[in-house]
């Protein structure tokens, strides 16, 4: 008897076992998957507080809009770290405020970010107050914070699978990621659940819990069209359940796997107006 229930025991183990490792395996697919070394893109930033009406989310105000432009390149061997650049296009008033990031593969470098703001003319490194707390502040006034807009680094988390089910005509994994000790003290996020496609590795949707545990943003990926051979979700929405606020990211045009010079990714691009305008032009030349 003891030896069936020692062997009943193994078996339990071996199959959690298996179980925890086809997450992380999952989740390695859907960081693996081609990005393109480098993109290029117009972009629309809508943002608005929202009501329910007759079932629905609704604008309880006039929604701000943001047009922007992004240029991403890929670095390193495994082309893991990123460089990154946002430069807003419109309002006019807010022409050249410009947002870099740096994003490393290197488990436990924390990603750098500057903002530069043209009314002050100097550029802001954003970190956190202390080692064991979040940075706090929103991308460009959206509802994507400054953490929503890092590279995803899987060995920052720990995954379970909680079962599979439909989403929006999809197959999907439903995946919880819970931040092992070094991310959770720097982050906004206690956990987060995430829906996979399972034919395209894909994120399609993703719940986040904030530090209490409570619900606190919903994010969608749709309007996803195969671009120069990679699969590219061209809308992005953002709903802050707590905040009662909505953030919709559209990629207007995007270019992939054009060249994009070092130098652009660069604090001079933010600081050097003629610089930044005149390849700016360039790389909008490029992007459909």
């Amino acid at each position: 008897m003891k030896k069936i229930i020692y062997i009943m025991a193994l078996l339990i183990l071996s199959a959690a076992i298996s179980y925890g490792q086809s997450a992380k395996g999952i989740m390695r697919r859907v960081d693996n998957r081609d990005d393109g070394k480098t993109a290029i893109s117009r972009i629309s930033l809508t943002t608005y507080r929202y009501i329910k009406k007759d079932g629905k989310n609704v604008p309880a105000e006039k929604p701000r809009v943001k047009i922007m432009d992004y240029i991403k390149k890929d670095y390193g061997p495994k082309e893991k770290d990123h460089k990154s650049i946002s430069i807003i296009l419109e309002p006019k008033r807010d022409r050249g405020i410009s947002f870099l990031q740096y994003d490393y593969e290197e488990v436990g470098k924390d990603t750098d970010q500057w903002m530069y703001l043209t009314a002050l003319g100097k550029v802001k490194r954003l970190v956190a107050g202390n080692d064991s707390e979040p940075k706090t502040g929103s991308f460009f006034g959206s509802e994507f914070n400054y953490e929503d807009m890092e590279s995803y680094n899987i060995d920052d988390y720990t995954y379970k699978i909680l079962g599979d089910e439909q989403y929006k005509n999809n197959d999907c994994w439903v995946i919880e990621a819970t931040p092992v000790l070094r991310k959770a003290i720097k982050s906004n996020y206690s956990r987060e659940m995430m829906w996979v496609d399972k034919k395209r590795d894909l994120i399609l949707k993703i719940v986040l819990f904030n530090r209490n545990g409570k619900k606190f943003k919903k994010i969608y990926y749709s309007n996803i069209e195969v671009i120069e051979g990679i699969l590219v979700p061209r809308k992005i929405v953002v709903n802050n359940i707590i905040a009662k606020r909505r953030t919709i990211m559209v990629y207007e045009k995007i270019s992939l796997n054009r060249p994009v010079e070092d130098s652009y990714l660069t604090q001079r691009t933010m600081t050097d107006k003629g610089f930044r305008e005149r390849k700016l032009k360039e790389y909008q030349n490029t992007i459909m």
